[in-house]
């Protein structure tokens, strides 16, 4: 799998050697961050913060491939956990931070563990945009955003009898899609007037 690293041994620029960076999010774009400061010639301390317990994985295939069965948790990985150990990079899953203490430079965790660093690198990603409508909180309303939310709605379409997608962009079409294949009733509510409106031009959307 390509990486699109920047070539090897070159040191970045307003680092020190022995500096400790924390990234805070084990997403696409933390699990870079920590992959290409180490294949650039970086050798400090290298802390990666992520609330989910699994190993960083690949967001894309969730709404495809891994909602629909073809592929295992094993494909969506970025590396195996013996990467992580190779390249001395600490992999702090399960907890979240709670506190960022920029005088001390320094972040709480949940778990009430005090992390040092030098520099911190917030890589948080985005969230939902949950629409402040009625009802919106009522069992049967279901995200996909993160792994466990694809688990839930994966044994929730199963048994569903009639699916309701609210935006059309690729991860809402994506979804119906797969909804679709497997014979499932699928309306899409979109806001704007055609689909994945802000990435392609109206013959596409068309």
């Amino acid at each position: 799998m390509s990486t699109g690293l920047m070539p090897t041994g070159v040191m970045p620029t307003g680092l020190s050697a022995s500096a400790k960076i924390v990234i805070v999010g084990a997403g696409h774009g933390g699990f870079q961050l920590a992959a290409s400061l180490r294949q650039n010639g970086f050798d400090g301390g290298i802390a990666l913060i992520g609330d989910e317990p699994h190993l960083p994985y690949q967001r894309p295939p969730l709404s495809k491939d891994y909602l629909d069965g073809k592929i295992g948790l094993d494909l969506l990985l970025m590396r195996p956990a013996t990467f992580f150990d190779e390249h001395r990079v600490e992999l702090l899953n399960g907890v979240a931070v709670g506190e960022i203490d920029r005088a001390g430079k320094a972040v709480v965790l949940s778990d009430g563990r005090r992390l040092a660093y030098d520099h911190l690198v917030l890589a948080t990603g985005a969230r939902n945009r949950v629409p402040p409508l009625p009802g919106i909180e009522l069992d049967g309303v279901c995200y996909l955003r993160n792994l466990a939310e694809t688990e839930t709605l994966k044994e929730r379409l199963a048994a569903c009898e009639h699916a309701v997608v609210i935006g059309a962009g690729f991860i809402g079409l994506e979804f119906a899609a797969i909804a679709r294949g497997k014979g499932k009733p699928v309306h899409i509510v979109e806001l704007t007037e055609r689909v994945m409106g802000r990435v392609v031009c109206p013959e596409t959307s068309a």
